[in-house]
């Protein structure tokens, strides 16, 4: 069980996660992600989510569905 959520944890530059992302969505048909950034900073967190939201954006199509971000929830990874 550990393992799994290991595997499905991503960190690094919004380009990288978001490519990870959608790598894990292609793997498995994925509707939709649930993105979380655990990180104490409010502002860091949501500033987070904005640069995720912003490159999923710029990666469209990646899903039917619209790029989702802090203002237009859920986004969550992990």
């Amino acid at each position: 069980m550990v393992a799994d959520r290991v595997d499905t944890q991503f960190a690094g530059s919004a380009k990288q996660v978001a490519d990870q992302l959608e790598q894990l969505q292609e793997a498995t048909a994925a509707d939709e992600l649930i993105i979380t950034t655990i990180t104490h900073d409010h502002a860091d967190r949501v500033r987070s989510y904005q640069l995720l939201a912003e490159e999923w954006a710029r990666g469209q199509p990646r899903s039917a569905g619209p790029a989702r971000g802090p203002d237009n929830p859920p986004i969550s990874a992990g």
